[in-house]
C-alpha cells in the first residue's frame, strides 16, 4: 500500500467516507494531510463518544447559522445514518443547532440596557421585572430544566419574543428522543465551535452536560472533534488553486 493509499485508508477509517474534494487535499500536500490525521485520531479515537455521537456533533456544528456547510452536512448525515441514528434524531440535532440565532438578541440587549443607563434613561421603568416577566421566566426553567441571569435581560427586554423562542428551543426537549445530556452536548459543539465562540454558551451547556452526568472526557471530545474544523479551510480553497495551477 503506498503512503497515499494508507492515509486515505486512515481517514476513512477515522470518519467512515470519503470524497473528491478529501482526494484533492491528499495529492496537493500528503504531509499537511497526514499531520491532520494525527489531529483527527486523537479526537475521534478517544472512545468517550459513541460514533453516532461523533457524527451528530458534526451535523450541528456544520449545519449551524455561523458556518453552513452543506457538503460536511450531508457527509455526517449519512456517517450518522450508518452508526445507527435515526431519522428523528437527526431531525433534532438540526432543530437543536437551529436555536443558535438568538445569541443575536442575547449578546445585543444588555448592550442596549447599558446605553439606556449611560444616557439617564432608567431601565427598570421601560423593561419592568413584572408579572409578565415572572411568567416567561417560570415557562423557560419548567421546559428548559435551567435559567440563567443572563437570560434576564432578554425576557426584560420583550416577554412575548422571549416567550416564542421558550416554544422554539424546546421542541426538541419536548419531542424528542436524545437524552438530555447529549443535548447539552451538541449545545456545547455549536457555541464552542471557532465561527461562534460564544463563551456565555458554553459555560451554560457545559454546567447543564455535567448536571446530566457527562464525564469530563465526553465534553473534551465534543471540543476536540469541533476543533478539527479548521481543516475545512484547507478543503474549501485546494479545488481553486489546483485549478488555476492548471
Amino acid at each position: 500500500m503506498t503512503e497515499k493509499s494508507a492515509l486515505k485508508a486512515e481517514f476513512e477509517r477515522l470518519h467512515g467516507y470519503w470524497s473528491n474534494v478529501y482526494e484533492q487535499a491528499l495529492e496537493e500536500d500528503p504531509v499537511f494531510f497526514s499531520d491532520f490525521l494525527v489531529m483527527a485520531r486523537a479526537a475521534l479515537d478517544a472512545g468517550h463518544l459513541e460514533p453516532k455521537l461523533c457524527d451528530l456533533v458534526m451535523i450541528a456544528a456544520s449545519a449551524s447559522v455561523t458556518h453552513l456547510n452543506s457538503d460536511a452536512v450531508a457527509l455526517h448525515i449519512e456517517g450518522a445514518l450508518r452508526h445507527g441514528a435515526t431519522r428523528q434524531e437527526i431531525a433534532e440535532t438540526l432543530q437543536i443547532a437551529s436555536v443558535l440565532g438568538i445569541h443575536a438578541y442575547m449578546v445585543g440587549v444588555p448592550v442596549l440596557f447599558d446605553e439606556l443607563e449611560a444616557n439617564g434613561q432608567p431601565v427598570d421603568s421601560i423593561f419592568p421585572r413584572d408579572d409578565e416577566f415572572e411568567k416567561v421566566k417560570a415557562e423557560f426553567t419548567a421546559r428548559r430544566g435551567y435559567w440563567n441571569e443572563q437570560l434576564e435581560t432578554m425576557v426584560r427586554s420583550s416577554p412575548a419574543f422571549f416567550d416564542g423562542y421558550t416554544a422554539f428551543s424546546s421542541t426538541p426537549w419536548r419531542e424528542g428522543t436524545l437524552a438530555p445530556v447529549i443535548k447539552e452536548l451538541l449545545y456545547v459543539a455549536i457555541d464552542v465551535s471557532t465561527t461562534h465562540l460564544f463563551e456565555p454558551g458554553v459555560r451554560i451547556h457545559t454546567r447543564n452536560a455535567l448536571r446530566y452526568g457527562a464525564t469530563p472526557a465526553q465534553v473534551l471530545q465534543v471540543m476536540q472533534i469541533v476543533s478539527c474544523l479548521g481543516m475545512q479551510s484547507f478543503l474549501l480553497g485546494v479545488p481553486h488553486l489546483r485549478r488555476s495551477a492548471a
